[in-house]
């Protein structure tokens, strides 16, 4: 079995994610912890289920074709306004668009296997799926105003880095707990050679 570096943020990152979303400014301060453990413990809980469901498989090809959900592989390296763009979730179609030459720049620079990078990348998009499908989007469980004017509140969203906090506990958590069933296969392996 390979080891090899996680290179979705932790954790202990998630606060910060929670600051790149352009409504952060309208978070109330005492909430900010509050809505990111618990963006990032609906992500953790979905992973153990699904990892239980699915008997420890962590090939996400399989998982999200079972699911119903149609993978489109794009040869391309898709990047727009400097940012590098690894896959989609497309709800309306069903559909997760893998763009092949960013997740291989990806692979590289974390030293990671295509395979590798392609099921880290694919169970993060699986987790928004579960959203749209069976858990709710946890965009919409905090909610801000859009507009205001002193009392007069027009409107109201939600914060967009909640559905990405969640999916990156999903991901963390379904390799975490993918890697400590390998970790025991090892040692069970090495016990029975003895």
């Amino acid at each position: 079995m390979v080891q090899f570096d996680f290179p979705f943020p932790g954790r202990e990152l998630a606060d910060q994610e929670l600051t790149y979303d352009m409504c952060y400014a309208k978070i109330q301060e005492e909430d900010r912890a509050v809505i990111v453990e618990s963006a990032w413990q609906k992500g953790c809980r979905a992973a153990e289920k699904v990892f239980a469901e699915e008997n420890g498989n962590m090939d996400f090809v399989e998982i999200i074709r079972k699911s119903g959900l149609k993978l489109v592989e794009k040869d391309i390296d898709y990047v727009v306004g400097g940012q590098r763009y690894f896959s989609d979730y497309i709800s309306g179609k069903k559909c997760i668009n893998l763009y092949v030459r960013s997740v291989k720049k990806w692979a590289e620079q974390n030293k990671l296997t295509y395979k590798q990078a392609v099921n880290l990348i694919l169970s993060h998009e699986y987790f928004h799926f579960l959203e749209v499908t069976k858990l709710g989007l946890t965009s919409r469980e905090y909610q801000v105003p859009m507009v205001r004017f002193g009392k007069i509140v027009i409107g109201k969203t939600g914060i967009h880095a909640l559905s990405e906090i969640g999916a990156h506990g999903f991901a963390r958590t379904y390799y975490d707990l993918w890697y400590q069933q390998e970790k025991g296969r090892s040692i069970d392996e090495g016990e029975s050679e003895l």
